[in-house]
């Protein structure tokens, strides 16, 4: 079984979310630490031009969007109990609730950042707003939507008296804490906001005590090399066609679904599963790769 590699940067939220997801299930990985803005040159020649971070690689596969990452480590590491579903529909509503989150962190931090920092991350999550001004408007829409499904979370904690799924630390709870994460680093207001919470802090704390499993430092170039002297995993067994719209072979483009101002991967169709697509995509600098997307969140189009 080849080594998970990581390509990740300290401050990214959904990349906290896999390192605790590692440290869970305390595995051991490799680090490589990439830029948190385009250009990103050592990144793009894997992931075929997707930008977002972290991408998970093993060999000449790579995994986009922490969706396939996190179904790849549960597919090799499955956990005990059987919530394969589970798992993904909590990771699915965490996914959805960062977007208020982030836009709060963005509208109430803008002075802060960097210029080129602010328009990058603006394009990515702003994209359906035309100013700042009309998102700093909405900040206490979107800290009411947060703090509404904070308190569910809250009460969850609460009535299991220990982690989301029960007794022991399970992926969802990473999900859950990515978000948690990042608001106390992000928000202005952020420490006093989740104090309104006590059994996510309680909860909090014995997650971050998990730490981040087993793992060393990779170069980008390395890693690089690693996917071009590696062959791609064989095809699944999942299904070839999808309602008749897709099948093996198809020449595709996949994009985020939504207003963020990506660029589209191109690729063959290597193979379908019935939540994730798989495409074929050839540089000089990897050879040929396999990019694993999750069909959830992403457009996808005929070429």
């Amino acid at each position: 079984m080849s080594e998970f590699i990581l390509h990740h940067y300290p401050t990214s939220p959904i990349s906290e979310k896999i390192r605790v997801v590692m440290g869970i299930k305390k595995l051991t990985w490799r680090s490589v630490q990439i830029p948190n803005l385009p250009p990103k040159p050592d990144v793009i020649p894997l992931s075929g031009g997707y930008r977002r971070t972290p991408i998970m690689q093993i060999g000449a596969d790579i995994f986009c969007d922490s969706q396939t990452i996190l179904a790849e480590i549960e597919n090799q590491y499955p956990t005990k109990m059987k919530n394969a579903g589970l798992i993904q529909v909590i990771n699915h509503w965490c996914d959805n609730l960062f977007a208020p989150i982030v836009k709060v962190a963005i509208a109430t931090s803008s002075s802060r950042f960097p210029e080129d920092f602010l328009k990058d991350r603006q394009a990515l999550f702003l994209g359906a707003y035309p100013d700042m001004d009309s998102v700093t408007r909405r900040i206490p829409h979107y800290t009411t939507q947060v703090r509404a499904q904070m308190s569910w979370a809250n009460a969850a904690l609460h009535d299991s008296g220990g982690f989301l799924l029960g007794e022991a630390p399970s992926v969802p709870d990473a999900s859950l804490f990515a978000l948690v994460w990042f608001i106390r680093r992000r928000w202005e207001n952020g420490e006093e906001f989740l104090t309104e919470f006590p059994d996510i802090c309680r909860w909090e704390k014995a997650i971050t005590d998990i730490g981040h499993g087993t793992y060393d430092e990779m170069t980008s170039q390395e890693a690089l090399d690693v996917a071009n002297n590696s062959d791609i995993a064989p095809e699944n067994n999942g299904a070839d066609s999808d309602d008749q719209i897709f099948s093996k072979g198809n020449y595709v483009r996949i994009s985020f679904d939504g207003k963020s101002g990506e660029q589209p991967v191109s690729g063959r169709i290597h193979s379908l599963e019935r939540n994730r697509i798989s495409l074929i995509h050839t540089n000089d600098r990897v050879g040929t790769v396999c990019i694993h997307f999750p069909k959830v969140g992403y457009l996808i189009e005929h070429l």
